[in-house]
């Protein structure tokens, strides 16, 4: 009769399972949408290209933050979607994110990965330390940052706190980014190839010669 009570005794000392609300966005002009824990709060935002800002409770004084800028940028529209993977290494890699990090104070650009992917497209993986100016405060951030051109649209995803806490927010950060999804544009069949369609074909031509022509080869 001891083994049950033991038991159950068990079952009350587990800690509970905790239970995880999220929200989800969708933004009405470019259908992006995203989701993140409930517990963050949307906040102004305070670039032109931002759409979306979002920051994480900061009871330890690390200051999450999450923010979606989007740029229509149609440079690479010409190319069939199949290109897409080679597009991304000449427009979102190296160069791309040392001038997106310009507009901080002082920058560190750490690891950046191509081939990696954003929403439902290819997309550059980059990991960089940073400072800037809140007011007369400068502050010490690093970042873990995604961008994608996907269709005629770039996406940049940049999800940060400050350094001392980036290790605690970081599994946040990567779930708030694998949430991103686009408004499909492309569909899955390729598209956008031309059609050689006179290749091992007849050739007919019309010759107005008699009444109702004739058709030579």
């Amino acid at each position: 009769m001891k083994l049950p009570l033991f038991i159950f005794l068990i079952v009350l000392t587990l800690p509970s399972i905790a239970r995880a609300d999220y929200f989800a966005w969708q933004d009405e002009k470019t259908g992006l949408t995203i989701t993140f824990p409930d517990t963050w709060k949307m906040m102004n935002n305070a670039n032109p290209d931002t759409i979306l800002t979002v920051a994480g409770p900061s009871g330890d004084n690390d200051q999450p933050m999450c923010r979606v800028d989007v740029r229509n940028d149609g440079r690479y529209t010409l190319f069939p979607a199949r290109y897409g993977d080679a597009v991304q290494k000449v427009a979102v890699s190296m160069p791309f994110w040392e001038k997106y990090l310009g507009q901080y104070d002082g920058f560190t650009l750490g690891r950046v990965h191509d081939g990696s992917s954003l929403g439902r497209w290819w997309g550059s993986f980059a990991l960089a330390s940073y400072q800037k100016h809140f007011g007369t405060v400068l502050q010490a951030r690093r970042a873990i940052m995604f961008a994608s051109l996907y269709n005629d649209k770039l996406y940049v995803l940049e999800c940060s706190s400050l350094a001392h806490g980036y290790e605690r927010w970081e599994a946040n950060f990567r779930g708030i980014i694998k949430s991103v999804d686009f408004k499909k544009a492309y569909h899955e069949l390729p598209t956008g190839d031309y059609a050689n369609f006179l290749d091992e074909a007849e050739m007919y031509f019309w010759s107005p010669s008699g009444p109702d022509g004739t058709t030579a080869y």
